[in-house]
């Protein structure tokens, strides 16, 4: 029972994880990447960049939450 609770626990951790991956990739890494390109569809306003700066934490709370989750692996 420990081996399917295990694998459960790692795709949910995994699932949550990539999560984490699109939130950082979408709301952070392309905007800043528009910025440094001088695209005209990212405003360089203060509060674009606090928006891309909350999607990065949101980003690394969901990472580490998918963390917390793999301590509950049984050996």
């Amino acid at each position: 029972m420990s081996l399917i609770h295990n694998e459960q626990t790692k795709l949910t951790a995994t699932a949550l994880n990539n999560v984490a991956v699109a939130f950082v990739i979408a709301g952070f890494v392309g905007p800043m990447v528009a910025v440094g390109y001088g695209s005209d569809a990212m405003p360089r306003d203060a509060i674009a960049i606090v928006v891309s700066i909350i999607w990065l934490f949101v980003g690394f709370i969901l990472h580490s939450i998918a963390k917390l989750i793999l301590r509950d692996l049984k050996p």
